[in-house]
């Protein structure tokens, strides 16, 4: 499993720093946040929503935050990479202000993709 190898990486403390900060973002929006564990990345998702926020995993030299509805995301803080037509990427080498700013921004932001797309959802049940 990744989160294994995340745990047992020369970056864990940095996984685990933002993973507790991230978690902690996240559970101002829902109620019970999970993890999905696999053996490429661990997942962050609520069964509030048919989507999960984004996904964590130690990478080359920083942990990396997959946004799922990254795209579609106004990237203020400008930090999000790759092009795909749904995830964005977002590289964190230290866990300071601005990153934690990153992490709170992107958070909301999904949240807020993932509530729109819950109630277009409702509404194409009609």
């Amino acid at each position: 499993m990744q989160i294994d190898k995340d745990l047992n990486s020369e970056y864990a403390e940095l996984f685990l720093d933002v993973r507790v900060f991230l978690t902690t973002e996240i559970e101002k929006y829902v109620s019970k946040l999970l993890e999905k564990y696999s053996d490429n990345i661990t997942t962050l998702y609520t069964k509030e929503f048919s989507s999960a926020f984004c996904y964590i995993r130690v990478k080359d030299n920083h942990v990396h935050i997959g946004w799922f509805n990254g795209a579609k995301i106004v990237d203020t803080p400008g930090f999000l990479l790759g092009n795909g037509k749904h995830i964005r990427g977002h590289k964190i080498h230290k866990l300071d202000t601005i990153s934690k700013e990153a992490i709170a921004y992107y958070t909301e932001q999904s949240y807020i993709r993932l509530v729109e797309k819950e109630a277009i959802k409702e509404m194409r049940k009609r």
